[in-house]
């Protein structure tokens, strides 16, 4: 029997061969995209723990960019608390202030709207996965009432804060008194100046795989950032009695100023009143916003409401699908410790 001819097959060995070869490469690419996984992973939890820190400066710095002090009852405006959640330092702040709310409130025809006056406020609780760790929550009440602590919806901004801590100065340079606790409403002023530091803890996967790495020195598994916020000082004295200045509709005229206004062509209404000379009414403006990333000065042009004034409050309705208290907070303090509804209480995580 004849075989055709010019047929060839691979042998046994040269199979073996090629798989051997295939094999390798493969391997070889595998072992490459894994490492490059790896350090794609370590990249990322390093970029996110040094932009976390200049991310929450950045939030609480636009927040106390549009801090409201207009003719607000008691000067309640800002306060600031000296706390610890166990055995943590976490100091609160609350304020009112004109930032963009995230919340919503119901107008009367049932349409949602973003307020642009709300109450915020800068809370921490225990961390549930790490308990040598503590998380940090804003709370936004879009609906200011009579009590500025209380109320409000509570998001997320960072969940490995080792230390969060808040001192406040009555001037500018070393030697000014340092503040634990601020209160406008006792102090009928702002403070000065605002020292933030709080201390971020990376994620717990990267802290042993940069040891043998060339980054070694770059960063540590925690970071501490600090940054004063400087108050303009006409900001900072606005509170002042006898500083507030409001306008008022100044007192009826008698027939006869009317007349002689009429008479000397100083207003429009002359005879009928005498209501239309001209009023001045007096503003006071505070400086420009600036920042250069570890100083940052506020300004802005609120006015006191002293304590005659009247506190502001929210139209519309609260949310009407209100949800439950993020774990851990104590609903005695959002409540005030009067019990109540939740029906401030919305858009948790």
């Amino acid at each position: 029997m004849q075989t055709r001819s010019g047929q060839h097959g691979f042998t046994l060995l040269e199979v073996l061969l090629a798989i051997a070869i295939t094999a390798s490469v493969m391997m070889t690419i595998g072992t490459a995209f894994n490492a490059l996984l790896g350090a794609r992973e370590v990249i990322d939890e390093l970029s996110e723990s040094t932009e976390a820190g200049p991310r929450i400066l950045n939030l609480i710095e636009r927040d106390l960019r549009g801090i409201w002090t207009f003719n607000v009852y008691n000067n309640a405006v800002f306060r600031g608390r000296d706390m610890d959640v166990g055995s943590f330092e976490a100091d609160r702040m609350d304020f009112l202030t004109t930032t963009d709310a995230v919340g919503y409130v119901l107008d009367s025809y049932g349409q949602p709207k973003r307020p642009s006056l709300c109450e915020v406020g800068y809370w921490f609780k225990q961390n549930p996965r790490y308990r040598d760790l503590i998380e940090m929550w804003r709370r936004e009440d879009p609906l200011v009432d009579g009590d500025l602590l209380t109320q409000g919806s509570f998001q997320l901004v960072h969940d490995r804060i080792k230390k969060f801590s808040v001192t406040y100065y009555d001037e500018l340079g070393y030697e000014a008194e340092e503040k634990l606790e601020w209160d406008s409403a006792q102090d009928d002023k702002l403070p000065r100046r605002i020292k933030i530091e709080f201390t971020i803890e990376r994620r717990r996967g990267s802290r042993n795989v940069v040891n043998d790495a060339e980054i070694d020195d770059f960063e540590a598994a925690e970071k501490t950032y600090v940054r004063h916020f400087v108050f303009d000082r006409n900001m900072s004295e606005i509170l002042r009695g006898g500083s507030a200045m409001v306008p008022v509709l100044p007192n009826a005229p008698t027939g006869q100023a009317g007349s002689e206004g009429a008479m000397q062509g100083q207003g429009p209404q002359g005879a009928q009143g005498g209501a239309g000379g001209p009023v001045t009414v007096q503003t006071s403006n505070g400086g420009p916003i600036r920042g250069d990333g570890q100083v940052t000065e506020l300004g802005g042009a609120g006015r006191g409401g002293g304590r005659g004034g009247t506190r502001p409050t929210g139209g519309g309705n609260r949310p009407s699908t209100p949800q439950q208290l993020p774990q851990g907070f104590n609903i005695n303090q959002i409540l005030g410790g009067g019990g109540g509804n939740l029906g401030g209480l919305f858009g948790n995580r």
